[in-house]
């Protein structure tokens, strides 16, 4: 049986800076369904990938697949309808007042009644062990806090592909308990993912198949 492919590149090429690519030729492809670690050294353009993937950021050339359509035919916002992203920096995503209205907020705007995005919003406060944080101002939170909110308000839009930059940096053991036990359950409900880090303990126990990224190339593609 075919899987369904998520994300596909072909001869992809970036850079910040013309003429020199930060990444390179890069042909990757990553099914639905498959948990993927992307590791690396810092400077390797891990996270410029991830923002590439998730149409943030644009090829230099080259093409990007997103579910099977191209990139360059698809507005960003029907791009984060199938793909969640989470930054490195929490708080380049908080907006909201509360953490409760915060991961309700994309819902908010995708037209669902109060009704099911409380539902919703009470769900995941109780699945991240964050309840008792829920009238709390965002940017009030712990750092370990704020990526549990964030991570939370991405699964509310209940998106077909996760991408995680650094999801377990400012998490103690606790969380990333929590975290790998939410992971695992997005994996049995069939949702993808792509997480970016540098804790190869964590990606080892939550991907199935691992990237090792250096100077703007795959060198290294396996599953366990």
């Amino acid at each position: 049986m075919n899987k369904e492919t998520a994300i596909e590149t072909r001869n992809l090429f970036f850079s910040y800076r013309p003429p020199c690519p930060l990444i390179e030729a890069l042909n990757l492809t990553v099914f639905q369904g498959e948990a993927v670690a992307l590791l690396g050294p810092n400077g390797a353009g891990k996270s410029t990938l991830g923002l590439l993937l998730t149409g943030i950021l644009k090829p230099s050339s080259g093409q990007l697949f997103v579910f099977g359509e191209e990139r360059r035919d698809l507005p960003l916002c029907r791009i984060a309808q199938r793909i969640g992203y989470c930054f490195q920096n929490p708080d380049h995503q908080l907006l909201a007042v509360s953490v409760e209205e915060e991961i309700g907020f994309g819902l908010k705007y995708s037209f669902r009644t109060p009704e099911y995005i409380a539902a919703v919003s009470k769900k995941l406060l109780n699945l991240f062990e964050i309840e008792h944080l829920s009238q709390v101002f965002p940017l009030h939170l712990s750092w370990g806090e704020k990526r549990r909110v964030v991570i939370a308000a991405c699964l509310a839009l209940e998106p077909d592909f996760l991408i995680l930059d650094e999801p377990t940096n400012g998490l103690d053991e606790k969380q990333i308990v929590i975290l790998s036990r939410v992971l695992g359950s997005l994996r049995e409900q069939g949702i993808g993912m792509l997480l970016i880090s540098h804790d190869h303990r964590f990606a080892h126990s939550n991907a199935e198949r691992i990237l090792l990224m250096e100077e703007g190339k795959i060198s290294r593609d396996y599953y366990l």
